[in-house]
């Protein structure tokens, strides 16, 4: 019998096919988890670069519920309490710089699960920059809680038909559940 001889072409394409069947094999068997092994590391290194931070972030954190725990301050269950401390102060603020305590809405609670959130607004007429005073004084100095909102508005004083600047100063405090 005679040996059959491949041709060059043929030659050429089995030579072809046994590279592509060896990169298959080598990819699956090696490289596939060298990849996941590069990507793995580069996880780690961003999780370590995390926890680094950590003491920065639970110092930060700490802060913040400072922040929350100076705005429960006192007795936080106590509206009647709160309301009057935030009246008084407002009103002798307001006698002090020519202002008018024109209205004291009742109070707004939201329940927000483990807390209640209280809203109070005030009602001030007056000039705008002594209402910018009581909102400063209110949101930087005395702290009754957190000014959250300020609504400015005019209304015509039909007596004497002059127009007249009004504000809704919203203050929100945190009451923990009883």
């Amino acid at each position: 019998m005679k040996k059959r001889k491949l041709t060059y072409k043929n030659q050429y394409r089995l030579l072809i096919a046994i590279i592509a069947i060896i990169s298959i094999v080598s990819y699956r068997m090696a490289i596939s988890k060298t990849f996941a092994m590069y990507h793995l590391k580069n996880d780690l290194v961003e999780r370590s670069s995390e926890i680094q931070d950590a003491p920065q972030r639970i110092a930060e954190l700490k802060t913040r519920i400072g922040e929350f725990e100076s705005l429960i301050s006192g007795n936080p269950n106590d509206t009647t309490e709160t309301r009057n401390k935030i009246m008084n102060h407002a009103s002798r603020f307001c006698n002090d710089n020519n202002l008018v305590l024109s209205g004291f809405l009742p109070p707004v609670d939201v329940d927000r699960g483990s807390f209640i959130l209280e809203t109070n607004i005030l009602e001030i007429e007056g000039g705008f920059s002594k209402i910018l005073k009581l909102i400063y004084n209110l949101e930087k100095e005395w702290k009754p809680g957190k000014v959250v909102s300020v609504s400015f508005f005019t209304k015509e004083d039909l007596r004497t038909k002059t127009l007249k600047l009004y504000a809704h100063v919203y203050i929100q405090k945190v009451k923990t559940r009883a």
